[in-house]
């Protein structure tokens, strides 16, 4: 019996490190994914009551890329999910691309990505992951994703009118 309370306390502890270590940039990632606060805080809460029961088999560099392939998969089944019970796509509609932009009108443009390259675009750019990293949390080979983040990339100067390639 108190083994099994220090083990629980083990487990408590190591969670506790792992939330205060990882919850903000998660929070920060899922926002980024989602466009919704709300959603990105339940998100990252999500991941972190997943990866509760293998917090202690797991070395403390190994959590953050573990928690980034958790919430990467609940958004994008989230989305499968939405989208099979309205019946069509989950994109948002594409609207005119304004001629002056602002950050926001970017952050529409990678919104307006497919899942995969917006997700290899984030990872990339805003999380600061290698090309290995990615594929790891997405499951896919390295090519992968210098493919779609190459597309994503084209999309967007395509979208935005980035002359200085």
């Amino acid at each position: 019996m108190d083994e099994e309370v220090a083990d629980r306390d083990r487990t408590h502890a190591a969670l506790r490190a792992a939330f205060d270590a990882h919850y903000a940039s998660l929070v920060r990632l899922c926002a980024l994914l989602t466009a919704d606060r709300g959603w990105a805080e339940d998100l990252a809460r999500e991941c972190f009551v997943r990866i509760a029961p293998r917090i202690g088999s797991l070395a403390p560099e190994a959590v953050g890329p573990w928690l980034r392939r958790i919430a990467y998969s609940q958004w994008k089944n989230v989305l499968h999910r939405r989208a099979v019970e309205r019946g069509a796509a989950s994109r948002p509609p594409r609207d005119g691309v304004p001629v002056h932009l602002e950050l926001d009108d970017v952050w529409d443009a990678v919104r307006r990505l497919p899942l995969r390259r917006r997700a290899c675009i984030v990872l990339r750019f805003y999380e600061d992951l290698s090309e290995r990293e990615i594929s790891e949390i997405l499951g896919c080979r390295v090519g992968t994703v210098k493919r779609q983040t190459s597309r994503a990339l084209a999309k967007l100067r395509k979208e935005v009118g980035d002359d200085d390639r």
